[in-house]
């Protein structure tokens, strides 16, 4: 595995869920966040390929790639890796994170996302070549989409317990990350 880095000074538009701002109207006009009946969202970002789009709620935060798709954030997540600037976009905390891509080598990390967490590897289909379920759908990403590990938890005897992960479309990561070994 490698590992990466946020990009230092990256600006992001975000918004929260909820707040009923013109770029949610915008997106629900556009069927790329859906509300739901409990009050729950679903956010139908690029790898929600499914017909169910990733669940969040109010008061989570939506991210928006270079494409305009949106991308949830849990709200305590998002606002202790992001600040608020003066112009109402925010700037991302740099962050180190584990990486993994179809081309490195098989290690523990991606193996026990197979076996405990359902990650599956399609190697008959470059376009939906990873699948696993995130953000309450199952999620697909192509062959060259990069996994990232936000937080990976050992026991006390070294050996894997968790792992927060996601996919990453190769273009967004090339414009979000740097690799830094």
């Amino acid at each position: 595995m490698k590992t990466a880095k946020k990009n230092n000074g990256k600006k992001v538009f975000a918004y929260r869920l909820g707040d009923n701002t013109e770029i949610e109207k915008k997106l629900l006009g556009e069927n790329k966040i859906r509300l739901n009946d409990d009050g729950s969202y679903e956010v139908f970002s690029r790898e929600a390929t499914t017909g169910t789009g990733e669940k969040a709620y109010a008061g989570d935060y939506i991210k928006l790639d270079s494409g305009g798709y949106p991308y949830p954030n849990e709200k305590n997540f998002f606002e202790s890796h992001h600040r608020k600037l003066a112009d109402g976009t925010y700037e991302q905390i740099p962050i180190e994170v584990s990486v993994w891509t179809a081309d490195d080598g098989m290690c523990d990390e991606v193996r026990f996302l197979i076996r405990e967490k359902s990650l599956k590897i399609n190697e008959a289909d470059p376009d939906r070549y990873f699948a696993a379920p995130l953000w309450g759908t199952t999620l697909t990403a192509a062959r060259d989409a990069v996994i990232v590990f936000y937080e990976i938890k050992r026991d006390e005897d070294g050996k894997i317990s968790d792992a927060d992960f996601n996919f990453v479309e190769r273009n967004e990561f090339n414009k979000t990350y740097t690799v830094i070994s």
